[in-house]
């Protein structure tokens, strides 16, 4: 383990392969992995701010002297590339790596949402403001302040971001060889976003998910239900045993089955009520129950940082609309 400062803590996975582990945050930022080659470093993702970023750049030297070559984004949300522009700037001949489909959502989604943010995170920041008026509890007021602060300092990085889209980009699959080194970008099918790129690294045997596997319950916002599972199970078919996640610790294939068997049976189970005729309402009141016994322990090892029974209403919201 080396120091990545308070957002992150870094840890080796394998010779030349590490991974920042991003801390628990009210402003999220992903994980990210670091993989070294005999001439370089390759990133992937690069959070939700340049100030994130540029804590891995500084703890990168403290890693090697060698120059990040490659950026990989594995889908277009804002806390996995709005840090891009910090590489360009420490590294001038890197390349920022997505495939076609994720380039084009950047394009046509990303920098909207920026604009949207903008306007939005002030009405978030005087709710905060309004909610520690109110709050009397101690750790209440303590735990609304460091909403706020973080609140604060987004939108200020917000107004000075300069986004740096991918310089390069690929369809379904792209390989880097290296003396040392082989890694495959894959493109597997729609889960997470239309364009996940999972990194493979088949030596090692280990692969980089994004946000197609974290450590609780997805976000489905942008997600196509219905064929995460088939392209999850694509990813199961690869030959590793550790998955680096874009969020939460490290897991193996046993987790993978079970965050697929949990998107499989949230499917079935809302399509079934759906069917039946069951309200948004209705379904939102029966699944959870339905799931609970199966997945609501195995998704609350964040306690009550991404609460399952908080995330799995959102779930079935995006499930509902999509499967009605």
């Amino acid at each position: 383990m080396m120091p990545g400062g308070e957002l992150f803590e870094i840890r080796k996975v394998a010779a030349g392969v590490y991974v920042a582990i991003a801390a628990p945050a009210y402003k999220v930022n992903s994980n990210t992995v670091i993989i070294e080659t005999d001439d370089g470093l390759l990133i992937v993702d690069t959070h939700s701010k340049p100030s994130a970023a540029r804590a891995i750049v500084k703890a990168l030297k403290d890693l090697t002297p060698k120059p990040v070559r490659y950026v990989i984004n594995t889908h277009f949300h804002w806390d996995h590339w709005q840090g891009n522009e910090v590489y360009p700037a420490a590294y001038p001949n890197v390349e920022v790596i997505t495939n076609d489909i994720t380039r084009e959502a950047m394009v046509r989604k990303s920098l909207k949402r920026i604009r949207d943010h903008i306007r939005s995170v002030p009405l978030e920041i005087a709710k905060l403001r309004a909610d520690l008026t109110a709050a009397t509890d101690p750790d209440r007021r303590a735990e609304i302040q460091s909403h706020l602060r973080q609140a604060e300092a987004y939108l200020a990085e917000l107004e000075g971001l300069r986004p740096a889209l991918p310089t390069m980009a690929f369809e379904n699959t792209m390989r880097i060889f290296n003396r040392d080194r082989e890694i495959h970008l894959l493109h597997l099918g729609r889960a997470h976003t239309e364009g996940d790129v999972f990194v493979y690294l088949p030596k090692e045997k280990l692969v980089a998910t994004g946000d197609c596997v974290i450590g609780w319950a997805p976000f489905m916002g942008d997600g196509y239900p219905e064929d995460w599972p088939r392209t999850l199970a694509r990813l199961e078919q690869l030959d590793f045993t550790q998955m680096l996640m874009g969020h939460g610790e490290p897991a193996g294939k046993e987790w993978l089955r079970v965050f697929r068997g949990y998107i499989a049976d949230l499917v079935e189970a809302v399509r079934r009520e759906a069917a039946a005729g069951a309200t948004l309402d209705a379904v939102k009141a029966r699944v959870p129950d339905q799931l609970a016994p199966k997945y609501e322990q195995a998704f609350s090892k964040y306690g009550t940082y991404r609460p399952w029974r908080q995330l799995v209403l959102a779930n079935i919201e995006r499930t509902y609309a999509t499967v009605g």
